[in-house]
């Protein structure tokens, strides 16, 4: 149905979009938003990164595990404060 460049840029598109919206949301200090977007943000980024590594795309693999190891440093070193 889909081709795999296309599964790929919409996984990205939408890991994109909830570090957006999870900024966003911390800036504004919704709690509620900010936990559902860290957590879209930590599933969307497992899931890109297993289809990256099976696909081959092993660079933007790594770009996905850097979003997902900075949105959730940021949550365990910020929210700590």
């Amino acid at each position: 149905m889909f081709t795999k460049e296309r599964i790929i840029i919409i996984l990205e598109v939408l890991l994109v979009a909830s570090v957006i919206i999870y900024a966003v949301a911390y800036g504004t200090d919704s709690l509620y938003a900010t936990v559902y977007a860290a957590m879209s943000t930590f599933v969307l980024g497992v899931i890109a990164i297993l289809v990256t590594v099976f696909k081959r795309k092993f660079f933007l693999s790594i770009y996905n595990f850097l979003l997902v190891v900075f949105v959730f440093a940021h949550v365990m070193f910020f929210w700590n404060l």
